[in-house]
């Protein structure tokens, strides 16, 4: 049998079969008994069509919200549009919703995608989320799902062991030098209020230090309302980790009890979790101060009369070095100067023959104010009428004891200012050395002093040790020195105060030793604002931000904000502000099905 003949034959069967064709099948090809098959199978596919669009009619009917036409149009605008392929977040995000518009109030599942959203929404403003929630634009969980997400375990004074596997899961994946941190620690007022937890049954607002034992023997049995809470945060050296371990209630806290927290929370992080503490920073608090020196019987270096750094109890081959926040001591030494001869007049500095006076600065900005172009354009009357707000913000000390500042005293022609212009520049200089927060800012500043150190020979180093740290040194040399009848308290008043010298020699010492041990480990690169204190005073105002007016939380609401802020930060970092700016990171930007930890129903 030839070819041909097959081919013939084959055509035939196919042509008398009563298989239904296939959907693109010719139909003039196809017999008598094939078409009546292809039109069956077809009708039996309509019908079940049929079938499924009036369910689907039905469920819309029962269970369908209804929408004006306006926002209909909007959505499928919105959701046809091409550029959602560009933003996976925002396409999975109206995927979502219109996927719950099809369900019952009482029986939506939220995506964990949809969850992290909630939550930073509802962490930047409790009264936005509610009115989105309210108006239908939006199918949000309500706050009632949300608090559970959010205070996932109960909050407590102390190290809590929910909180050391969260940040155990945040270290899991740091290697190497990744895992060396900064340990930053400072106090926050807190109302004196008591309030009573209905679940545990306590009065929450006492003075709490994490132990009963350690209560015991710092109150005896005495119950003391707290007045601040003390926190410690913990912050990578070479990594994103911004971690608030343990808070405590406090009243007056003494250096004995700092010492003690401070190392139960080294002991946790050195031996539970193997992260490694390379520094210690608070502020110049007179408890801080005695905390440094309690180590002095355990440093063996006769060179410097100041305690900067101890050894490491958990890790003996390593040091911790002690830091007083760069930021206070500019405030500190501004606020000496301003007392200088004015303000509260408690200090008359006097330098080799010239004196140090506020009026020199005073007397600048007023004479630069009568003219239309502004040698000192950043100087405000701010700057000059300090009050105790003022006071406390460290732009206007910075921009008051700076290099343009300087310079302009040097211009005006006085000899009598060019102790005050030398001040400033060497303040300037100083604080220059102990900002780098950027890898590119020298380059866009022209400033040598802010570019991140890479080098152990760096000659800033040298520069602190042998002219700043030198400065200081002959400046209190001339007043041991000069001539006349002065007490002891007279002389010290025509220099720093005590707190604030020691406090720079102090960041000095451990500056340069602490970045001189970090790139012998391994670094290419550090940048000496991760030994700075503003990431915890960044924590603090968002604490502050929680309460609205008042601004001052409770113990109780010092912990469950606690909670929040952790929440939103693991969620979706700050990109833009005054500290959390500095720290960029692009959020949104992918989609996780990682489920959110969520607070475990109570066994019946």
């Amino acid at each position: 049998m030839t070819s041909s003949t097959l081919k013939k034959s084959e055509a035939r069967k196919r042509k008398v079969s009563s298989v239904p064709a296939k959907s693109k099948a010719s139909l003039a090809a196809c017999g008598p008994e094939k078409l009546v098959a292809t039109v069956k199978a077809s009708r039996v596919q309509c019908k079940q069509l049929e079938d499924k669009v009036r369910l689907l009619e039905e469920r819309i009917e029962k269970d369908g919200v209804g929408i004006s036409d306006a926002l209909e149009n909007d959505i499928l605008k919105i959701m046809g549009g091409q550029n959602l392929e560009c933003t996976p977040h925002m396409k999975f995000f109206w995927e979502q919703q219109m996927k719950l518009l099809q369900t019952r109030k009482m029986g939506r599942r939220y995506h964990p995608q949809v969850i992290r959203f909630a939550l930073s929404l509802h962490g930047k403003s409790a009264a936005a989320y509610r009115e989105l929630q309210e108006s239908g634009a939006l199918i949000l969980p309500s706050e009632r799902v949300l608090r559970d997400y959010k205070n996932y375990f109960k909050p407590k004074a102390g190290i809590n062991l929910e909180n050391i596997e969260s940040l155990r899961e945040k270290a899991a994946a740091l290697t190497g030098i990744q895992r060396y941190l900064v340990l930053v620690m400072d106090e926050m007022k807190i109302q004196s209020n008591l309030v009573f937890d209905k679940y545990s049954g306590e009065l929450i607002g006492f003075v709490d230090l994490g132990d009963p034992m350690t209560n015991y023997a710092s109150l005896g049995e005495e119950d003391v309302m707290a007045t601040h809470a003390l926190a410690f945060l913990v912050r990578g050296m070479c990594s994103d980790i911004k971690h608030v371990i343990a808070y405590y209630f406090t009243e007056n806290v003494t250096s004995y009890q700092i010492m003690s927290m401070f190392w139960k929370v080294v002991g946790v992080l050195e031996l539970s979790l193997n992260l490694w503490v390379i520094a210690a920073v608070n502020d110049g608090a007179s408890p801080n101060r005695k905390f440094f020196e309690l180590h002095s019987q355990y440093v063996n270096d006769s060179d410097c009369d100041v305690v900067y750094k101890v050894n490491n109890i958990f890790a003996t081959t390593r040091f911790i070095y002690f830091f007083a926040d760069a930021c206070h001591l500019m405030k500190t030494a501004r606020n000496c100067l301003y007392n200088s001869g004015s303000g509260s007049c408690s200090r008359l500095m006097w330098n080799n023959g010239r004196y140090l006076m506020f009026k020199h600065i005073a007397d600048l900005f007023y004479s630069d104010q009568e003219f239309a172009l502004h040698t000192l354009p950043k100087l405000s009357l701010d700057h000059i009428v300090l009050t105790s707000y003022s006071k406390m913000k460290v732009k206007l000390a910075t921009q008051v004891l700076s290099q343009s500042v300087a310079t302009a005293l040097e211009e005006k022609d006085d000899e009598d200012v060019l102790g005050t212009a030398e001040f400033c520049k060497m303040m300037n200089d100083f604080f220059d050395c102990t900002n780098v927060r950027s890898l590119t800012e020298h380059v866009r500043r022209r400033n040598h002093f802010i570019k991140p150190y890479t080098s152990q020979d760096d000659e800033r180093f040298a520069w602190l040790k042998d002219v700043f740290l030198q400065y200081l040194e002959k400046w209190r040399e001339s007043i041991m020195q000069r001539e006349g009848v002065y007490t002891a308290d007279e002389r010290g008043k025509m220099f720093l105060s005590l707190q604030t010298y020691k406090g720079l020699k102090i960041y000095v010492h451990s500056h340069i030793e602490a970045i001189q041990f970090l790139l012998a480990e391994g670094f290419k690169y550090v940048l000496s604002e991760r030994f700075m204190q503003d990431v915890l005073e960044d924590y603090f105002g968002h604490q502050r931000a929680k309460g609205g007016r008042a601004d001052n939380p409770t113990a109780q609401q010092f912990g469950y904000n606690d909670l929040t802020i952790a929440a939103q930060r693991d969620i979706a970092p700050v990109l833009r502000g005054n500290v959390g700016g500095r720290y960029e990171k692009q959020k949104w930007s992918q989609v996780s099905d990682v489920p959110v930890k969520k607070r475990k129903k109570p066994s019946k």
